[in-house]
């Protein structure tokens, strides 16, 4: 890991009640170095989405891995499921359904949360989603020795 950057990662079961608290987990997390409440808000909404296609469309067993990494600039997150995956070469620029449509639009609102988006899965393999921001107001800091400072 360069100095330049901080790394949240954990393991969460697939289960829905778990989603609230990765949420707010990360939000304290991301807040602590300096990330601003509207770039948290923004990549949250996206994380969110993340998860909840994670959770509730993988059919996984194993838990979900979650990383997000905040460097001076962008917080990005990885969220890879071991689940039952799908073919998605065909995701690149994910669209809003119909608008009486009642599901369908994780990606895209994932989409147009985050300056970094791609997707990776494969059938039987799982998914990986990478999302994030750059930022776009103050500057993250570094917790040195329990003294939050501003990075480089």
């Amino acid at each position: 890991m360069a100095p330049s950057e901080a790394v949240l990662d954990f393991r969460v079961p697939p289960v829905p009640h778990v989603a609230r608290m990765v949420r707010e987990g990360v939000a304290e997390f991301a807040e602590s170095h300096g990330i601003s409440r509207d770039d948290v808000a923004q990549f949250l909404t996206a994380l969110g989405e993340a998860l909840a296609n994670a959770i509730e469309h993988a059919r996984a067993t194993e838990p979900i891995h979650v990383e997000v990494r905040i460097t001076r600039d962008s917080i990005v997150a990885t969220i890879a499921d071991g689940g039952v995956g799908f073919a998605a070469d065909h995701l690149s620029e994910p669209s809003l359904p119909d608008p009486g449509a009642e599901r369908g639009r994780g990606l895209a609102i994932m989409r147009s949360c985050c300056d970094i988006f791609s997707i990776e899965s494969e059938r039987g393999k799982g998914t990986s989603i990478k999302i994030g921001r750059r930022l776009r107001a103050a500057k993250p800091r570094l917790s040195i020795a329990g003294c939050a400072q501003p990075l480089p």
